[in-house]
């Protein structure tokens, strides 16, 4: 609503800057076929044509008083002038010297289709007063929405605006009504009171939230929302935004809502917390040397427990609503030879009373050096080397510093038929533990790693289609290992949780990837295959994976699969059909997840087929909707089903979903209701209902 009335603002603006462009003082050109002029009056009739600045002016009559220099037309009065905007009116007077204008029965259409019709409007000294007022972009006849004003002002000087007893109207119905309304037309924004948000839930009852705006400066602002739920209790968020450069902005939001009584925690009646984003290309403004470039990325939260996003009409940018948050504090360097970044992540597990034992990572430190040439073209190298510090307030700590250089040559034999590259990847490793008591507090590993490689890039046109084949086979193997002061095994169970050295293994690697495209260089279809063979394991084989898509006219066919043979099942598949034509789409797909006995980590599982489709009955109403439902647990399902119907000048969208929402002690499903309607091309005016949870 709040964008609805402030382009309607806009508009009203644009047509009374049509009438100021035209009031300047300036010569008047009368043409007509009857023209009687006086020393003290012109008169003219019958076709009369008036040049006045920048608007051409249509009347029946109209007569000029050369002493007041006023000039008066008569109707009807017809008007195209400032912005292509036109006028129509039944009486129209204009003082030349002051610049001051009258309308009687004044309407007004802009070249958005929006009218706008008023009994008197009045100018004088760069105030503006309309006299009661309908506006509308439907049809002039039978307007299926219009918006009625008993008055309004406008100061062009203070660029603002004042409307009062608007009411919106959809046919004959009032939707809404306001007593008063104040807006600033200039670009800049102003301090006030913004558009409420209103709503009914059947857990947390009448919902109002009632934003206030704070324009600071040019670089930065404030807005404070207050608000009540009557079930549960009343909260206050702060949201204060700013821009520091041409090349940076930020956002630090804070928040506290305490509940009457438990409401979705048997933990927490207080939810509070804050949040800071931060963003710049370019951090230090000064040009830094040898062509770097840099930047700084913050994501910060703090929050005591995950209902604290929950109760946010509008969230910030973070890592989802999970109940494990993270933060993040980037910083990088940069020219076309070298990056360094420092990089920080914190952690709040909302399910834990404390985060004392929480893993952090402060800081990690990273220096890379970009391919390059060593001695000939022919053969590249890269340098990466990182710096970690896993820390904890309690339990075992650990501090790393790793160094990694990979060196490639290449030749191709055969006209670029068959391509040979040899390779040595070496790696070394420091690992410091702390904040306990260990047999070896410190642990080193190194390693260099020989690879072999032949592969090809073969393309071959044919009739109607473009085939392109690019095989390869790898072979690697260990060169020299070493582990100090012992082996991994032999380090104690809590230093080995805190990191993994994945050991290199001789293998050879079998990869094909094959691509079609039509005449038009358009893709068909894909496939990329890869498979290693183990020389060394008890099972050979490791996992087969597979990627293909074909597409044929509107149809998009497309599976990833991921086979083990040591344990003969599928351990993750992605499959997926769409289809995109003018007036439907659909897509169904179904994704699949299992924990295999080697998963030494939790992973997600999932068996979930997901159906959405949009279809267009014709050219006004669009039914659409979506499915999430999970084989296995089927109270996992989420689902969401709605329609819209559009007109020229009006549109309405309403939807229902059944959705799930995180909480400090699991999730709830919220049944959501939602209806937007569009008043063209103003903006919208939207409400929602959940009958379980949080309004929407």
């Amino acid at each position: 609503m709040l964008r609805f009335f402030s382009f309607l603002t806009l508009m009203m603006l644009i047509m009374l800057q049509s009438i100021h462009a035209r009031e300047e003082k300036g010569d008047i050109e009368v043409v007509a076929k009857r023209l009687h002029s006086t020393k003290a009056t012109v008169e003219a009739s019958e076709g009369v044509i008036v040049y006045y600045q920048d608007s051409v002016i249509k009347a029946s009559r109209a007569s000029f008083d050369k002493q007041t220099k006023k000039l008066v037309l008569e109707g009807p009065i017809e008007m195209i002038g400032y912005q292509g905007s036109k006028e129509q009116t039944d009486r129209l007077e204009i003082q030349t010297e002051t610049g001051e204008v009258r309308f009687e029965k004044l309407f007004m259409m802009t070249q958005n289709d929006v009218w706008l019709f008023a009994e008197q409007a009045h100018r004088k000294e760069g105030n503006y007063t309309l006299a009661q007022s309908m506006l509308s972009s439907c049809d002039i006849n039978d307007p299926i929405w219009k918006i009625f004003f008993s008055r309004s002002q406008y100061d062009a000087d203070a660029h603002y605006m004042k409307v009062y007893d608007a009411k919106v109207y959809l046919w004959d119905i009032p939707v809404f009504y306001t007593p008063y309304l104040a807006f600033s037309t200039h670009k800049e924004r102003s301090s006030g009171l913004l558009f409420p948000l209103v709503g009914y839930s059947s857990k947390e009852g009448f919902v109002y939230e009632q934003p206030v705006f704070w324009a600071i400066s040019d670089s930065m602002d404030l807005e404070v929302n207050p608000q009540t739920r009557t079930h549960r209790s009343n909260g206050t968020y702060a949201t204060f935004r700013f821009a520091d450069s041409a090349n940076s902005f930020g956002q630090l939001r804070a928040g506290y809502f305490k509940d009457h009584t438990y409401a979705f925690s048997n933990d927490h009646l207080e939810h509070y917390g804050a949040e800071f984003l931060y963003d710049a290309d370019g951090f230090f403004d000064k040009k830094l040397p040898y062509g770097f470039k840099d930047g700084l990325y913050i994501n910060a939260t703090y929050l005591n427990d995950i209902d604290y996003l929950n109760l946010q009409k509008s969230s910030l940018e973070h890592f989802g609503l999970l109940p494990l948050q993270e933060s993040r504090v980037n910083y990088y360097l940069l020219n076309n030879d070298y990056y360094m970044g420092l990089n920080s992540k914190y952690f709040i597990d909302t399910r834990k009373e404390s985060n004392v034992d929480t893993l952090q990572v402060l800081p990690s430190a990273q220096w890379h050096k970009y391919l390059d040439y060593f001695i000939s073209k022919n053969l590249v190298y890269s340098v990466d080397a990182h710096i970690n510090n896993l820390y904890r307030r309690e339990g075992a700590t650990l501090s790393q510093a790793e160094f990694k250089i990979p060196l490639e040559w290449t030749q191709s034999f055969f006209d670029d038929y068959l391509k040979f590259s040899l390779g040595e990847s070496i790696y070394y490793s420091k690992f410091f533990f702390g904040n306990g008591s260990y047999e070896y507090d410190s642990f080193e590993y190194y390693s260099n790693i020989h690879k072999v490689k032949f592969f090809s890039d073969l393309t071959k046109k044919y009739d109607g289609f473009t085939h392109v084949l690019q095989p390869s086979l790898t072979y690697s193997r260990p060169g020299n290992v070493q582990q100090e002061p012992v082996t991994f095994d032999f380090l104690s169970e809590v230093q080995k949780s805190l990191f993994s050295i994945g050991l290199p293994e001789e293998y050879y690697d079998l990869s094909m990837g094959q691509y079609f495209y039509d005449n038009q260089m358009n893709l068909l279809f894909f496939d990329r295959l890869s498979q290693k063979y183990y020389l060394n394991r008890s099972y050979k084989l490791a996992d087969i994976s597979n990627e293909l898509q074909y597409n044929w006219k509107s149809w998009q066919f497309y599976n990833d699969l991921v086979y083990s043979f040591e344990f003969d099942r599928i351990r993750e598949s992605s499959s997926r059909i769409l289809v995109n034509e003018e007036d439907y789409h659909f897509s169904i797909g179904h994704s699949f997840r299992q924990k295999l006995p080697d998963d030494i980590i939790d992973i997600t599982v999932a068996n979930d087929i997901n159906f959405d489709f949009a279809y267009n009955i014709n050219k006004r109403v669009n039914l659409n909707g979506g499915i999430t439902y999970n084989l296995d647990h089927t109270y996992d399902t989420q689902w969401r089903a709605g329609v819209s119907y559009n007109r020229d000048c009006w549109s309405v969208v309403t939807s229902v979903a059944e959705e799930i929402t995180p909480r400090p002690t699991g999730y709830t499903k919220d049944n959501v209701f939602y209806v937007q309607f569009n008043f063209r091309p103003f903006g919208v005016v939207g409400s929602g209902q959940s009958d379980e949870g949080a309004f929407k």
